[in-house]
């Protein structure tokens, strides 16, 4: 197990987007699927360093329409007691869209 992810498996090396330099980080966007659609967060690199760093963290995510109701989403990083776990909850009742490890998430970095 790896001690600073909490991941038993191999994970993804970050992406940059096509033509992207390599350079001072600005931000990282995680991405995940539910319900057919996309699910994104974008963080600055402080709040990603505490993530990679195994601290607890979390933020509200952008709001969604789904079959015309709305929802809010709330992306929960390294909680439950378990580092490199991410969980992102839905909706007023706490429903959980993704529920996994965020080293298995597709994650981009955006540099300057």
């Amino acid at each position: 197990m790896d001690p600073r992810t909490g991941s038993f498996g191999e994970s993804k090396p970050p992406k940059r987007p096509d033509g992207a330099k390599t350079g001072k980080l600005k931000s990282v966007t995680l991405s995940v699927e539910w319900g057919y659609e996309i699910h994104c967060l974008t963080i600055g690199p402080r709040n990603w360093k505490k993530i990679q760093d195994g601290k607890e963290w979390g933020a509200a995510g952008e709001t969604y329409e789904y079959e015309g109701e709305r929802f809010g989403c709330y992306w929960s990083f390294n909680c439950r007691g378990e580092p490199g776990s991410l969980v992102v909850n839905y909706g007023n009742d706490g429903g959980e869209g993704y529920c996994g490890e965020w080293a298995d998430v597709d994650i981009t970095e955006h540099c300057a």
